[in-house]
């Protein structure tokens, strides 16, 4: 499937998709394979011409702490542990 000049999927005969050789389903697989790593902001799309593309993404949330049983019980309990 491609979307805007973007491969957005591959798949084995779908609907509504680009028909493409098997060699050209091989040469998708090959760029695929080679996706250069995404970093904590930067993302890549892979065009229609099998180069990559990056993109900016929003940072990952913080991880939040877990609460330890003794704050969950003050929680539940109001403060009045």
């Amino acid at each position: 499937m491609i979307e805007n000049g973007y491969i957005t999927s591959v798949g084995t005969g779908g609907k509504g998709g680009t028909e493409v050789s098997e060699a050209e389903y091989n040469m998708i697989l090959e760029a695929i394979h080679a996706k250069p790593e995404a970093t904590g902001t930067t993302d890549y799309h892979l065009r229609d011409d099998l180069t990559w593309e990056a993109y900016e993404v929003d940072p990952p949330e913080p991880e939040e702490d877990e609460l330890t049983d003794e704050e969950a019980l003050e929680i539940i309990l109001g403060g009045a542990v």
